[in-house]
């Protein structure tokens, strides 16, 4: 009877055992995949914080790079004429060298190489024979205009109120009154093309200008 007991007892105590092990796999199982779950999560969440921290890098970098780009428009003069980007700082050869340098009629003198750009600058390289263009006229210092923007009359401009006229330097303005006083006075404004230095171009400057009194 007592081995049959402490038999009975020996099955009872393997019986609740695996009744507890049991038990003890049905309780940690959700609790496991849960943590298996988070820990994916986390992972997936490490994952696109990474992303979207590299992401943001790639976007400050990008917006880093705008804001070290200026952009440019050169006109004229150069092998090819347009649009063109360059760094922060970068200077007037720099951009000639991008439009493929200068043609043989750029008026090289004119131009400074050593200047920095600035964005949304438009350069304009200026033909050799485009040089009266450079000459910049001077503040209005006109006595009997009532007004800055009232017309000069070629009939009785003085020189200095010549000068005050878009590419009209000294020695124009007294090639002016030169001919004026060698021909009498101009019948029409365009009449001033037949002064030595004032072409066409120069007249489409100053035709809106100027009159004849």
């Amino acid at each position: 009877m007592d081995q049959w007991k402490m038999f009975k007892d020996y099955w009872r105590m393997i019986l609740a055992g695996a009744v507890l092990l049991v038990l003890l796999i049905i309780w940690f199982a959700p609790f496991s995949q849960d943590q298996g779950t988070n820990w994916h999560y986390m992972t997936d969440a490490a994952g696109q914080s990474s992303e979207m921290v590299t992401g943001e890098g790639v976007l400050e970098v990008s917006s880093q790079t705008e804001s070290n780009e200026i952009v440019i428009d050169i006109k004229g003069q150069v092998r090819q004429p347009g649009i063109y980007r360059l760094k922060t700082g970068a200077r007037m050869y720099e951009l000639i060298e991008q439009a493929g340098g200068l043609t043989e009629d750029a008026l090289e003198t004119a131009i400074n190489l050593a200047q920095v750009l600035q964005d949304q600058q438009m350069v304009l390289i200026l033909h050799k024979d485009e040089s009266h263009l450079l000459e910049l006229p001077q503040q209005s210092d006109v006595a009997h205009d009532d007004t800055a923007n009232a017309l000069i009359d070629l009939n009785q401009a003085d020189a200095s109120q010549l000068q005050t006229l878009p590419g009209i330097g000294a020695k124009k303005a007294e090639a002016i009154i030169q001919y004026r006083e060698e021909h009498g006075f101009f019948k029409t404004i365009d009449e001033i093309t037949k002064v030595t230095g004032i072409g066409d171009k120069t007249f489409d400057a100053l035709k809106e200008l100027i009159t004849v009194g």
